[in-house]
């Protein structure tokens, strides 16, 4: 989208109007999170019940929630959204969660990467029933100026979400009710005041800050998360977007933002893990044990040359290593989760590494043929055991996903300032729907499904928090029927660098 598009569609839009749109922008009946190609709803939450939520990732998401009669203006305003690369707001039929039909005005801001390529859509709706239903009447009886009011202040006194906007010096010249009480201020108090004046600690009043300056500057919304003490009650953790509000001549003249809490959300993803880490931490000790029994009977069973005996210990021991690598990335994901997992950067040649991993591949897996191309001297500053991990994780799952007796082939070349590592198989390939998610957390395609292969889809969750924390970036390429192709990035350091550090 050029920078002029925003403008010419600015200037189609009456000014009053315009606000109106930023305000429904940046409330929220209903937060939802779709796909880049809109194919896959993500998420949806119904603060009041209005839709049911989702509870997981759907594909028929149309069917279950838009009206039969706008289903196709809703297909259309998508598509063209999608190609603009630009919000997405519409105000339709519903099929609520009662099983009436209401209306809802629904907006969606594409989310973008360093690329300018959609990565997801970030949406909000609003319960807009009850205003249909008394529209026509507001119109017979109120100017246009004072109906739009009139739906502002509904829709921003009745949401539960914290909804105001700033000017371009970071004051509030727009707070909701629910953000007053979180203050405990008045309007008057409220307004008009800076960050730093409505009791923001120093560091969060000068975070927001440079996000509004970057907001004006990129003229794209931007979300963060972060904590915030409630007059009431306490310390809470919020979810949070900047909107860009723009002028008629296309320039952003102030930033609507809302704010969710989620604090019981990660309250409960808290207890989660902490218990899968109790779990993880109990079994262990029990299977170290066992592994030992194990190993030992092996090992006097091929003494008394029990060729029987000898073949079941050792696919016992082959289990049971395969559960203590499940144990073990089930402890992985609680502590990079809970941020204690702990990333020691340090200056090493990730041609070594590979060396190394080869040799270990080898020797540990036998089931498949293995290329590595030669890969130059590559240094880079990270944790040498956690992109270790990352190789084996890979390359496991190349093995997995491929049938016996084809080959992997690992690859690793600098591109632009980057090292470029790739793990090719020779599988069953990877549907166009699935590849969005292959790096969610506890996510498995179908196939894995149907063809009974093990696992519980977090390797490739923490291969990819892993790469991430290093700067980098991992995806996958891949055609059913015609294998996979796993990608990820590393920074390469300077000769510099390597000296000073080393």
């Amino acid at each position: 989208m050029t920078e002029s598009e925003p403008a010419d569609r600015i200037k189609r839009l009456p000014d009053s109007e315009e606000r109106f749109r930023a305000l429904v922008t940046a409330t929220s009946d209903v937060v939802y999170r779709m796909s880049p190609d809109w194919s896959i709803m993500h998420h949806l939450e119904s603060s009041d019940g209005f839709l049911s939520d989702t509870g997981e990732p759907i594909a028929d998401w149309i069917d279950k929630y838009i009206h039969q009669t706008d289903q196709q203006t809703v297909k259309d305003a998508i598509r063209q959204a999608i190609i603009n690369k630009s919000i997405f707001q519409l105000e339709h039929r519903v099929l609520a969660a009662d099983g009436s039909i209401g209306w809802t005005y629904s907006v969606a801001v594409p989310l973008l990467d360093e690329k300018g390529e959609i990565i997801e859509w970030f949406g909000s709706a609003r319960d807009v029933t009850d205003r249909k239903k008394t529209e026509e009447a507001l119109l017979h009886s109120r100017g246009e100026t004072e109906q739009q009011k009139r739906l502002n202040e509904i829709i921003t006194t009745a949401t539960p979400d914290l909804v105001y906007m700033f000017d371009l010096d970071y004051k509030f010249t727009f707070v909701n009710p629910a953000l007053l009480t979180m203050w405990g201020k008045t309007w008057d108090e409220a307004v008009g005041k800076t960050l730093l004046e409505n009791g923001y600690e120093p560091w969060h009043a000068e975070m927001h800050e440079r996000e509004i300056d970057e907001v004006v500057a990129t003229k794209k919304p931007i979300r963060g998360e972060v904590s915030f003490p409630h007059a009431v009650l306490g310390r809470r953790v919020y979810d949070y977007i900047f909107t860009p509000v723009f002028n008629a001549q296309g320039e952003v003249e102030s930033i609507a933002g809302t704010t969710r809490d989620i604090s019981d959300i990660k309250e409960n993803e808290q207890r989660k893990n902490d218990f899968i880490s109790m779990v993880s931490h109990e079994l262990k000790t029990p299977l170290t044990s066992v592994i030992s029994y194990v190993q030992i009977s092996k090992k006097r069973a091929d003494q008394s040359k029990d060729t029987i005996a000898a073949g079941m210990l050792e696919r016992a021991g082959k289990q049971l290593s395969k559960m203590t690598r499940m144990i073990n990335g089930f402890l992985n994901v609680s502590r990079l989760e809970s941020g204690r997992i702990q990333i020691d950067h340090k200056p090493f040649d990730l041609a070594v590494l590979m060396k190394e991993v080869y040799e270990d591949t080898l020797a540990t897996i036998f089931s498949h043929a293995f290329e590595f191309e030669p890969c130059p001297e590559t240094w880079v500053n990270a944790d040498r055991d956690k992109i270790n991990q990352v190789f084996t994780n890979l390359i496991s799952n190349a093995v997995k996903y491929s049938p016996t007796g084809s080959t992997v082939h690992v690859a690793c070349e600098v591109i632009g300032g980057k090292a470029r590592v790739s793990v090719r198989d020779e599988g069953m390939g990877i549907n166009k729907e699935d590849l969005p998610r292959l790096f969610e957390r506890y996510y498995r395609v179908k196939e894995a499904e149907i063809n009974h292969i093990s696992g519980f889809g977090i390797g490739l969750y923490l291969c990819a928090e892993l790469v991430k924390r290093h700067g980098g970036d991992i995806w996958a390429e891949s055609e059913p029927g015609h294998g996979s192709t796993f990608y990820f990035t590393l920074p390469v350091m300077q000769a510099g660098e390597q000296h000073e550090m080393l």
